[in-house]
């Protein structure tokens, strides 16, 4: 089984408080662990939407916050390949929400995620931030036909597009992806082929 797009979440995040997390730039180290993960990435071959051919990504595309658009940068360039940003790969909308400490960050996630269709936190329910993120990734690749596409985004909206065709529980899911990590996938069915992380 071949995959035809990769998803990667963004490296290592500084967190602010009084800054929205969308907000958010890369904390320090966070290149250096992008310049790995793209050396792994390198080495992938995926098939080319609508062709047999196989063959390296051809296009990194980031959401528009500054952390995906750091990683993206490093990647396109250890990979030589243009990067751009697109809408709707951003993260869950949660503008306004205060820094919580770990624990409550964990059950928070919890019920976000144990709860789709309700708005919990943020501006968007679960179910509308796939739905978005979603059609982002679809017009992202509509608008690079033929393309071999890593579209960075963020832990959250990846999940929430992934969990359920891969039949996995999204909440543990969630809580295993790393900073940065990629997942390879089939773009028609959202099917996991690969995951790709640094070692520990």
């Amino acid at each position: 089984m071949t995959g035809d797009l990769v998803l990667v979440r963004h490296a290592p995040t500084r967190l602010e408080e009084g800054v929205p997390s969308a907000a958010w730039e890369l904390a320090p180290g966070a290149r250096e662990l992008t310049s790995q993960l793209a050396a792994h990435l390198a080495a992938l071959r995926l098939a080319a939407p609508g062709a047999g051919a196989l063959g390296g990504i051809d296009a990194v595309v980031t959401s528009h916050e500054p952390k995906a658009v750091g990683t993206g940068r490093v990647l396109a360039a250890e990979l030589g390949v243009p990067a751009s940003t697109a809408p709707d790969l951003e993260e869950h909308h949660r503008a306004g929400r205060r820094l919580m400490d770990e624990a409550e960050w964990q059950r928070t996630l919890k019920r976000f995620f144990a709860n789709p269709d309700v708005l919990l936190f943020g501006t968007e329910t679960g179910a509308e931030a796939r739905a978005r993120f979603e059609r982002g990734v679809r017009a992202a690749l509509a608008e690079r036909p033929g393309k071999r596409l890593a579209l960075v985004s963020h832990a959250t909206v990846m999940t929430l597009l992934l969990a359920g065709p891969n039949g996995l529980d999204p909440y543990e899911l969630w809580r295993t992806v790393r900073m940065p990590e990629a997942f390879v996938v089939r773009a028609d069915d959202l099917r996991i082929v690969e995951r790709v992380a640094l070692p520990d």
